[in-house]
């Protein structure tokens, strides 16, 4: 029998009225991991990949579930998929709801083995600041094993089994319940084999035009008020006076730290990255009190479904540690 077409509200989205009587049968588990992918990708061809399913095994489980529930989950057109208000409020439910269950089963499946945290962030920071320290917590805490993502993604820590995020945004975009870790400044800095070659010391911020510069490609998400000329404008120098001077241009943070401290460039360096490399001797700070801020943050995010668990709190307390510890300190 022909299913009769979704109402529609003004403005032709889908009217929160059921199309027929709701059902009270429980509803099976198969469909709700069908729509729980087809609804984080907005594709049913890639849930259907992601759950090595044909495309149609997963078209007839949303089908049977939308049958089930009375309502419309999706806007099926041409060539994009989205979700009605009724699909989000349950997609963000299932993800919830199958997060715990996986949870649990990978509890009980590693019965014996040692508990795991698993940490995403992004790449720069998880090879310049994170990676370096982590041998400090692992010998405090060997039964602990850690496991890092760092593809530089924003992913949902609930739905994907992630216990921790350090997250780089705006303050506005945090979640609600985020910890405030740092507020990122960037200021020049550059190696002391450079600086001497070029007479040991700079006079005034200008004085920098004599230099190469490195700049950065960056590998998160952009912002005009994290470049050169931004520092430039607070510094009081005119970006027009640079336009003749050498440049390398790099793709991530480490290359562009990385080529600093060998001697290639001075670099806009923001923080926590340039505090360990100053306090190692490889980067010098010719004006360290001109500082731009970005207006980014980084922020401290544990799954909901972890909070509980003694790993995954030891490692949240060990982070916020070492976020307040000034570098010359670390060990």
């Amino acid at each position: 029998m022909a299913r009769p077409p979704p109402v529609t509200a003004k403005g032709g989205a889908p009217a929160a009225t059921p199309r027929r009587p709701v059902r009270r049968r429980p509803i099976g588990l198969a469909p709700l991991r069908g729509f729980e992918a087809a609804a984080r990708l907005l594709s049913f061809t890639r849930a259907a990949d992601e759950l090595h399913l044909t495309q149609s095994a997963v078209s007839r489980q949303i089908a049977a579930l939308e049958d089930d529930l009375g309502y419309q989950l999706f806007v099926r057109k041409t060539r994009e998929l989205l979700l009605t208000p009724s699909g989000a409020q349950l997609a963000r439910t299932v993800r919830q709801a199958l997060g715990v269950v996986d949870r649990s089963v990978e509890e009980i499946r590693g019965q014996g083995a040692s508990p795991r945290v698993v940490i995403t962030t992004y790449p720069s920071f998880a090879s310049l600041w994170l990676v370096p320290r982590l041998a400090a917590f692992q010998r405090a805490h060997p039964g602990i094993e850690i496991r890092i993502d760092a593809q530089g993604r924003r992913v949902d820590l609930e739905a994907e089994g992630v216990d921790i995020a350090l997250r780089r945004c705006p303050p506005q975009d945090a979640p609600a319940d985020a910890i405030r870790v740092l507020d990122e400044d960037t200021t020049p800095a550059l190696s002391p084999e450079l600086l001497n070659r070029h007479g040991g010391r700079l006079q005034s911020p200008a004085d920098l035009v004599q230099l190469p510069r490195i700049e950065m490609e960056d590998d998160l998400p952009s912002t005009p008020r994290s470049d050169w000329s931004r520092w430039l404008e607070v510094a009081g120098v005119s970006a027009e006076e640079w336009a003749g001077s050498a440049v390398m241009a790099v793709t991530y943070i480490d290359q562009a730290m990385q080529g600093a401290a060998r001697g290639q460039g001075v670099v806009l360096a923001g923080n926590p990255f340039r505090e360990d490399m100053v306090a190692s001797g490889q980067l010098v700070l010719p004006f360290p009190n001109i500082r731009f801020v970005t207006g980014f943050s980084m922020f401290l995010i544990v799954s909901q479904l972890s909070r509980e668990r003694a790993a995954v709190a030891q490692l949240r307390e060990w982070l916020l540690q070492e976020f307040a510890r000034a570098p010359a300190r670390r060990s």
